[in-house]
């Protein structure tokens, strides 16, 4: 029985779905088109389940395909770092980092400039946005990697996640009289952090309100501290003069958040690679997990 899954095959897979075509990715692995079609066919042939349907020029991932994005990437990077680690080679050139606005990325902040300072002729771009847009910048090749959270079912450039729960966050003086609505801050919609107050509220049989929307963090918590309302927010943007809610003042427990690390396999750089590996190194050794 055959316990092996060749990682050209994988590579042959990510590099299909991250340029969205057969013919570019035979173009980037130095193949033939069919010969990239026939490690497609292989891969489905070991995993015994479609990965890839084609729809005229369009290339869509099936349920599985989404399903085994993130263990492809995973043993890719693994087989990447080894191979740089060995390599010992100078990384240079320009990364584009996303950061998400809707937790702290002070800590991701800190290890970005580290691993700048460790790579001098690395150049970095950081962007900060809410997650949705973040996503859709990695697609469109505005980004080289991003963070952000990840909704049930964005797996298509997920290399690795971790989850996140939410807390209650208002004023310290803030009451609620729970006759009245509950006053909400949030992000515009669709937005994660709205969707679980909503839902707890719904589970308590609890009116709500929405007072204000920002795409800022830092809107939010000035409206907060202003006492306009309450918001759901991390620990790590719990900022001075805010406090959790709690379940006896009638705020339950918030469903948690998977934070992701998304990048295009095919696309990124070896620098980008080394600053992969770096991030997931230094957010493993502060015991954070992603964003937590």
């Amino acid at each position: 029985m055959l316990t092996n899954v060749p990682t050209d095959l994988l590579r042959a897979f990510v590099t299909v779905v991250d340029l969205g075509s057969y013919t570019k990715a035979a173009e980037v692995l130095g193949r033939t088109q069919p010969a990239v079609s026939l490690q497609i066919r292989r891969l489905e042939e070991i995993l015994r389940t479609r990965l890839l349907n084609t729809e005229g020029k369009q290339v869509r991932l099936t349920a599985a395909g989404v399903e085994l994005g993130p263990y492809a990437r995973q043993m890719l990077r693994l087989n990447d770092d080894m191979i740089a680690h060995f390599a010992n080679e100078t990384l240079s050139g320009w990364i584009r980092v996303g950061l998400p606005t809707d937790f702290s990325n002070t800590f991701l902040l800190k290890a970005i400039t580290q691993f700048a300072a460790n790579h001098p002729d690395v150049r970095l771009e950081v962007e900060s946005m809410l997650s949705r847009d973040l996503r859709h910048a990695l697609a469109a090749d505005k980004l080289n990697i991003a963070i952000g959270i990840a909704p049930a079912g964005e797996d298509v450039y997920l290399v690795n996640s971790a989850t996140i729960r939410p807390i209650w966050a208002m004023a310290d003086g803030f009451r609620w009289e729970k006759h009245l609505p509950l006053p909400i801050v949030r992000h515009p919609d669709p937005c994660e952090y709205a969707e679980r107050m909503r839902a707890a509220m719904r589970g308590t049989k609890r009116i709500w309100k929405t007072v204000l929307v920002t795409s800022d963090v830092a809107g939010i918590q000035s409206a907060l501290l202003a006492g306009l309302g309450v918001s759901a927010l991390t620990p790590a943007t719990l900022s001075p003069g805010l406090r959790v809610g709690r379940e006896d003042e009638g705020f339950p427990p918030l469903e948690p958040l998977r934070v992701g690390l998304f990048y295009k396999h095919a696309r990124l750089s070896k620098a980008g690679h080394g600053l992969a590996q770096w991030l997931m190194e230094q957010i493993g050794a502060a015991g954070q997990g992603l964003g937590s």
